[in-house]
């Protein structure tokens, strides 16, 4: 019984560690100066924020991969519950529903280093 529930931890672990998406942190080109890197070091600490960046937007779109579903079942449990307990003419009227937002399912980061608007 304790291995199973031991098993049951370590899955509910690894689980919400593959949901939860961490912001990458930004290099400073001045500090990394500062800090004695050199210029293929420099390059380097933005190549790997630019990976990050790429596994955190994929991260971001696969929790919203996930979620769709979920909160499509839950308007649609909510609206059978709407159905079976209408409100009441006392009671505060529903909010408008929210609109939709169409989400992109890339987490490709495209960046242009000759565009204009980075000189």
């Amino acid at each position: 019984m304790r291995l199973a529930l031991v098993f049951l931890v370590i899955a509910t672990v690894e689980a919400s560690a593959h949901e939860s998406c961490i912001e990458p942190y930004r290099p400073d080109a001045e500090f990394l100066a500062d800090a004695g890197y050199d210029a293929q070091e420099m390059r380097e600490e933005f190549r790997i924020y630019f990976s990050e960046v790429e596994d955190y937007l994929n991260c971001l779109n696969n929790s919203a991969a996930r979620i769709r579903p979920e909160a499509t079942a839950a308007a649609q449990d909510y609206n059978r519950v709407l159905g079976k307990h209408p409100v009441e003419s006392r009671q505060p009227v529903e909010q408008e529903p929210v609109s939709q937002l169409e989400l992109s399912d890339s987490g490709t980061l495209f960046l242009d280093y000759n565009a204009g608007w980075l000189k």
